[in-house]
C-alpha cells in the first residue's frame, strides 16, 4: 500500500473557519449568561432507571482507583480536587478527553469491587460539576454530554449510597442544566448514529425527572416520538445502518436495546418503530460477524469484542439467523463449508453519513472457519488520525484500484464528494455453488474505465474464484487507455505468505496450519507490505498480494483462483 495517499482531484478546502457568526454562538454559549439559563427550572425530584448491566473492565477500575484512566491508547493522571484538573487539561490526546467526559468509567469503576470505587466516583462528579459548570466545546459537545448523562442516572443508585446527603441535589441540578442544553442542541437536526445517542440520554433524563410535572412528561412522549421516526429512516429496511458500519451496527442496536429496557423498567411501552429497528438490526449484526466472532472491517470498523457482540445480541432477543445479502445498502455474504465471504457490493453512504466512510466498494473479505485470510485494513478508535485517514482509501481494501486513484473522493473535511455510483449486483446459486457478478463506475468519469468484479464460491467452501475486468462502459473503448491497475488482497496478520511456482503463485498458511494457494492471470503477482487496524489499539504489520497490469484501450481482465490445499 501506498505511503502517499491518492488523489482524486485538487479542490479548495472546504473547512475553512466559518468567520464571526460561529465565533459570536461559541462566545455566548460560554458565557455566563448562557450558563444561568441552563438551570432554570430543575426539577426537585430524581428516580434512577434501568441501572447499568453492561460489564467493566476491573484493571482499568483498579488503574483509577490509584490516579491513572486509561483510554482510547492513553493513559493520563486523575485526581479529584486536584491543581491540574483533567477534564479539558492541554496536551492531553482529545478522544482520552472524551472518553473521561463522558464517564463510561464509571462502570469500571463500579466492577473493580473496590469499597472506595463509590466514593471516588461521587468525588469525580462532584469535581466535574464544580469545574464545568459553564460551556465548553470539550466538555459540552453534544454525543460526549450524551454519553456522560446517561452514565450518570445508570449509576446513581451505586454512587448515592456512598454519598453525603447534599449529593442528590447537587447531582439532579447538574443533571438537569446538562439535559437542558442536549435539548437545545438536538433542534439543529439528527443526524447518523450519535443522534440515537443523544435522544437516548434525553429518555433517561425525562424518565428519571418524569415524576416532578407534566412537563416532562411532554417532553418524554415528544423525544420517543422523535426517536422512532429517526431509527425508521436511519435504519434502512434491510436492517443495516445509514452509514453503512459494521461497528455502528452494534452500537446502534446496542443504544435501542438501553432504551427499551429503560422503558421497561418504567412500565411503558417501546414505540414500534423502536421494536421494528431492534428487529432488522440484530441478525445484520450477524450478518458482520467473521467466523472468529469479530466484526467484518467496512467503513471504519474494527473486529470488536466478542463478548460484548455476544451479550448485545442475546439482549436484542432475536434469534433470526443472519441473511445472503442486505439488498438495500449492498452488502452480500457467501458461506459454504467453512468459508465465509463478505463482499461490499452496495454505493457509499450517501451526504451526511459518509463522515467515516471508506472508498471499498467491491472489496471483499473471507474466514476459513475461526481465522481470517483476506481482510480490508480497517481502523479503530484512538489510532492516529493520519492512519484513519489513510485506511479510507480505496487501497486499504482487497478490491482493484486504477492509477492509484480512489474509487470515491474523499474530500478535505472527511467527508465523500464523487461517489463510485451505477454500483450494480446479480446474485445466483447452483447446486450449493454460489457467483456475485458486481460492478461500479467509480473511475469512469476520470479514465473512461468501469470496474466488473465475479466472485464464484464452491459447494465445498474450498474454491473461491474471481474475475476482475477493467474495460469501458457499454462494451465501448477505454478513454484513457494504459492506466495502471492493481487488484490487493490484504491478509490478517496471522497468515504467512510466500510465492512459489516461480512467482506464479501465493502460498498462505494460517495459524492452524491449513493453507491456501492464489493464482492468476493476466497480471503480475507481487507481495508487498501492508497494515492492520482492526485490532483495538494496535497497528500491526502484514503483507498484500497484488496483482498489476495496465488497462489497454480494448479493456481487459484478471482471473484468480483462491484454493484450499488438503492434506
Amino acid at each position: 500500500m501506498r505511503s502517499t495517499p491518492p488523489v482524486r482531484r485538487t479542490k479548495a478546502p472546504l473547512d475553512a473557519p466559518a468567520g464571526e457568526p460561529r465565533a459570536l454562538r461559541r462566545w455566548l454559549l460560554g458565557s455566563r449568561l448562557y450558563s444561568m439559563t441552563l438551570g432554570y427550572g430543575s426539577p426537585s425530584t430524581f428516580f434512577a432507571v434501568a441501572p447499568d448491566n453492561w460489564p467493566g473492565e476491573p484493571a482499568i477500575g483498579h488503574r483509577l482507583l490509584a490516579g491513572e484512566l486509561q483510554a482510547r491508547g492513553h493513559v493520563d493522571t486523575v485526581a479529584p480536587e486536584a491543581a491540574d484538573p483533567p477534564w479539558q487539561r492541554a496536551g492531553a490526546p482529545p478522544l482520552w478527553l472524551e472518553a473521561l467526559n463522558g464517564f463510561g468509567w464509571l462502570r469500571d469503576l463500579r466492577d473493580s469491587g473496590d469499597i472506595a470505587a463509590a466514593s471516588l466516583a461521587v468525588r469525580l462528579v462532584d469535581d466535574w460539576t464544580n469545574r464545568e459548570w459553564r460551556w465548553s466545546p470539550v466538555t459540552w459537545r453534544r454525543d460526549v454530554l450524551a454519553e456522560r448523562m446517561v452514565a450518570w442516572i445508570r449509576h446513581y443508585d451505586w454512587m448515592a449510597a456512598a454519598a453525603d446527603p447534599g449529593f442528590a441535589a447537587r447531582f439532579v441540578f447538574s443533571l438537569a442544566r446538562q439535559r437542558t442544553h442536549l435539548k437545545r442542541a438536538l433542534r439543529t437536526g439528527l443526524v447518523g448514529h450519535d443522534a440515537v445517542a443523544a435522544l437516548k440520554a434525553l429518555v433517561f433524563a425525562d424518565l428519571a425527572f418524569l415524576r416532578d410535572g407534566r412537563s416532562f412528561e411532554r417532553s418524554l412522549e415528544q423525544t420517543l416520538a422523535r426517536l422512532g421516526r429517526f431509527v425508521k429512516r436511519y435504519v434502512l429496511h434491510d436492517g443495516i445502518v445509514a452509514e453503512r458500519a459494521p461497528h455502528l451496527q452494534l452500537v446502534v442496536l446496542r443504544h435501542l436495546v438501553d432504551v427499551r429496557a429503560a422503558l421497561t423498567s418504567a412500565e411503558r411501552r417501546p414505540p414500534a418503530e423502536l421494536v421494528a429497528a431492534i428487529d432488522r438490526l440484530a441478525p445484520m449484526l450477524r450478518f458482520f460477524r467473521h467466523g472468529d466472532g469479530g466484526l467484518a472491517l467496512f467503513n471504519g470498523a474494527w473486529e470488536g469484542d466478542r463478548t460484548m457482540i455476544d451479550l448485545v445480541l442475546a439482549r436484542s432477543g432475536s434469534s433470526e439467523p443472519a441473511p445472503k445479502s442486505a439488498l438495500v445498502s449492498g452488502f452480500q455474504r457467501l458461506a459454504a463449508g467453512t468459508s465465509l465471504v463478505i463482499a461490499d457490493s452496495g454505493s457509499p453512504p450517501g451526504r451526511g453519513m459518509d463522515g467515516i466512510a471508506h472508498a471499498g466498494t467491491l472489496s471483499f473479505e473471507m474466514s476459513a472457519a475461526h481465522e481470517r485470510l483476506i481482510v480490508n485494513c480497517g481502523t479503530y478508535p484512538g489510532a492516529a488520525r493520519e492512519w484513519r485517514h489513510f485506511m479510507r482509501y480505496t487501497a486499504a481494501h482487497s478490491t482493484a484500484v486504477v492509477d492509484d486513484t480512489n474509487s470515491s473522493e474523499i474530500t478535505n473535511h472527511g467527508s465523500l464528494e464523487y461517489r463510485a455510483g451505477n454500483v450494480l449486483v446479480d446474485r445466483a446459486d447452483s447446486d450449493g455453488a454460489q457467483w456475485l457478478d458486481m460492478c461500479h463506475d467509480g473511475y469512469r468519469s476520470l479514465y473512461g474505465i468501469v470496474h466488473r468484479r465475479r466472485l464464484w464460491l464452491s459447494a465445498d467452501g474450498g474454491d473461491l474464484r474471481g474475475e476482475d475486468t477493467f474495460g469501458g462502459p457499454e462494451g465501448r473503448p477505454v478513454t484513457l487507455p494504459d492506466r495502471r491497475f492493481i487488484v490487493r488482497f490484504h491478509l490478517h496478520p496471522a497468515v504467512k505468505a510466500t510465492l512459489a511456482q516461480s512467482g506464479q503463485a501465493v502460498l498462505m498458511r494460517l495459524p492452524s496450519g491449513r493453507a491456501w494457494r492464489l493464482r492468476a492471470s493476466g497480471a503480475g503477482m507481487g507481495l508487498a507490505e501492508s497494515i492492520y487496524l482492526g485490532e483495538l489499539g494496535r497497528v500491526r504489520r502484514t503483507e498484500q498480494i497484488v496483482l498489476v497490469g495496465q488497462v489497454p484501450m480494448e479493456g481487459t481482465t484478471v482471473k484468480w483462483a483462491l484454493t484450499r490445499m488438503e492434506g
